[in-house]
């Protein structure tokens, strides 16, 4: 069975929202915009290796762009917007209609979200800083109960 990669996308769950962010947060955001490249691997049931590309632009509103290609289960692209939310004090990312929020979190923000899709359910944690984005997931498989891990690490 094909698995379209929603632990990555899930994990850029991330549809713009006004945004005025704060100096902190300027200043953190305009860190982010520039072509990042990461390597990885899915392991449980299912195993291999994982090369992404991720593009942010912009400045308070950093749009990304990205693919990912797992071999078996093929190139995966998601896009969406990362804000910071004046209004509601917190970083949120959007994508395919889903919102997470970011926790600030030493010089970074993570997102953590749940999700449930086609291939399983499961927990994302993105972790964001001006120097890497790490991702891991945690997938079971609907079909046959299988756990299926993921972990990738991007530099610019």
């Amino acid at each position: 069975m094909r698995i379209s990669l929603p632990m990555l996308t899930a994990a850029f769950a991330l549809v713009a929202l006004p945004a005025l962010a704060g100096p902190a947060e300027t200043a953190f955001l305009a860190k982010l915009p520039g072509t990042w490249t990461g390597s990885g691997a899915i392991t449980g049931g299912e195993s291999g290796s994982v090369a992404c590309t991720l593009t942010l632009t912009g400045s308070d509103k950093i749009n990304f762009r990205g693919t990912c290609d797992a071999g078996q289960f093929g190139p995966q692209t998601y896009s969406g917007v990362l804000t910071y939310v004046d209004a509601a004090r917190q970083y949120q990312a959007r994508s395919n209609g889903q919102t997470v929020v970011g926790v600030k979190s030493g010089g970074g923000v993570v997102f953590t979200s749940k999700m449930k899709t086609v291939a399983g359910t499961g927990n994302s944690i993105m972790r964001l800083s001006a120097s890497s984005i790490v991702i891991d997931v945690d997938i079971v498989r609907s079909d046959t109960g299988e756990k299926l891990k993921s972990h990738i690490v991007f530099k610019k």
